[in-house]
């Protein structure tokens, strides 16, 4: 027995089992619904308001681009939004996140030396300022090289000095404030933040808090002379 198309309809309605298309095949409909869109609007057809006689086909794909396009313009709104929330991401955390990147994928140093007047050299022609940089390795804190990272836009100065199996990154660039060093903590790692009027610096590292401070003190210990 034969069904026509109504009863066969009916029967796949009422049997057949229903499937829910994957998020690629979704994305990729949309792609060519809005691609067949900017294909019609290139052609002459028929217009709205008094400029020609609508159809539904022709309704049908304006609806599917209206949909499209409010997709998209949530997307737009909702991109910014996550970008306004990595930039307000706090400067310490930031500084973290560049240390653990140099330790797990490099490179801690671009310039490989224990000598500052290798590494010093180094940043001639990669920044606009020029940072100091002292040898510890007689207090326990021998350096290691140097490297660039770029912090909020900026090109900063990067020096790599090692206690023991840790390494601590120091990132200078210029200031003109004076502060005290001012321990904080991030995700398990040490930071110390001081400026002495001509740099600002952030060591950051592993290392016990109080290693941290003696390795604060011996820098400043170096820059006074």
């Amino acid at each position: 027995m034969s069904l026509d198309d109504e009863e066969l309809s009916a029967q796949i309605r009422r049997h057949a089992t229903r499937y829910s298309a994957p998020d690629g095949l979704r994305a990729a409909v949309r792609t060519q619904i809005t691609l067949a869109e900017a294909g019609r609007a290139t052609r002459p057809g028929r217009r709205w308001f008094g400029f020609g006689v609508p159809s539904f086909a022709n309704f049908g794909w304006r609806t599917a681009s209206v949909s499209f396009a409010a997709g998209l313009a949530s997307a737009l709104f909702v991109l910014p939004a996550v970008q306004r929330l990595q930039v307000n991401e706090s400067l310490d955390t930031e500084l973290v996140a560049d240390h653990v990147r140099a330790l797990r994928i490099g490179p801690l140093t671009e310039v490989v030396s224990t000598d500052r007047h290798t590494v010093k050299p180094w940043f001639q022609g990669r920044i606009d300022y020029a940072p100091p940089v002292f040898d510890l390795a007689t207090d326990g804190f021998p350096l290691r090289g140097g490297r660039i990272e770029h912090v909020r836009g900026n090109t900063v100065a990067t020096l790599a000095y090692a206690r023991d199996l840790h390494m601590i990154d120091v990132f200078v660039w210029p200031s003109d404030a004076r502060t005290q060093p001012e321990l904080a903590t991030k995700r398990g790692f040490n930071l110390l933040h001081w400026a002495d009027g001509s740099m600002q610096y952030w060591a950051v590292s592993d290392v016990e808090a109080a290693e941290l401070e003696r390795f604060a003190q011996l820098w400043q210990a170096q820059r006074t002379k």
